[in-house]
């Protein structure tokens, strides 16, 4: 039988996975631990991450070491794979050691989830992808998002990865809603992605900066005094922020449009 998730919500509702995933781990369920490694390695009938999850955090399923060395090798390919789609050196300086962090807390995670009866890695096996998305945002603010020099450097990609391949992330698609209305879907072209990350570097340092915390999903303001906003991290107030957004938006907007591809 597959294990349940002993996670349950504060009305006390069990946390299900979503149905492929059921799906997918019925049917696996029951296989010799050679087939079902074998499967797991298909590279022609790819199982979703959530699965790999399954099988490594659950010591209770019992699997002997020498078919978990193989689940895990073929899960951390993978991983590493996805990371390299997100964390690119195109984007990020230091974007190896970045990358390795992250895996590395996955790591101790799951090494963590064997050795425990807690149930901390749950979300995990719901949504994989937006589990690793919030680890790397959490790595990426703390390599240094409002650092002087330039907060694009470590900014968040402007794609993540989605059940149905890259996707924009929300925070771009809010914060270049303003200049881009009303070719919201000039953000879906890699081209364009990467002459306005050039256009936003080629901005007057307040202004890039602003824009550059923006884009990493830092809010401008907050009423809890413990969330870090762009204007704590800059030093100003709140409206100084939007108007150095609106007048790099402005600049933005100019900009590409002279270039004939807004």
């Amino acid at each position: 039988m597959v294990l349940p998730l002993k996670k349950t919500t504060k009305e006390g509702e069990t946390y299900y996975r979503r149905l492929e995933i059921e799906r997918v781990l019925n049917e696996l369920e029951g296989l010799p631990p050679d087939q079902l490694v074998d499967r797991l390695r298909c590279t022609e009938q790819v199982v979703p991450f959530e699965v790999f999850i399954y099988y490594l955090r659950h010591s209770e399923i019992g699997l002997a070491e020498k078919h978990l060395e193989p689940i895990f090798i073929t899960f951390y390919s993978r991983l590493e794979a996805a990371l390299r789609k997100t964390v690119s050196e195109a984007w990020l300086d230091h974007a190896i050691a970045i990358r390795e962090e992250i895996a590395e807390q996955v790591v101790e995670m799951i090494a963590q989830a064997r050795e425990s009866q807690e149930d901390k890695m749950y979300y995990w096996e719901i949504n994989f992808n937006d589990a690793l998305a919030k680890l790397r945002i959490d790595v990426l603010r703390k390599h240094g998002p409002a650092r002087e020099t330039d907060p694009l450097i470590n900014s968040v990609p402007l794609t993540h990865e989605g059940d149905n391949g890259d996707e924009i992330s929300p925070e771009v698609d809010i914060a270049a809603a303003d200049f881009l209305n009303p070719n919201p879907s000039k953000l879906d072209n890699a081209t364009f992605r990467l002459r306005l990350m050039d256009a936003i570097n080629g901005l007057p340092e307040d202004e890039r900066r602003a824009v550059g915390l923006l884009l990493q999903g830092m809010q401008i303001e907050s009423q809890d005094p413990e969330v870090m906003t762009i204007a704590k991290a800059l030093a100003c107030t709140d409206r100084t922020v939007r108007n150095r957004l609106k007048r790099a938006y402005e600049k933005l907007r100019t900009l590409l449009q002279a270039e004939n591809i807004l």
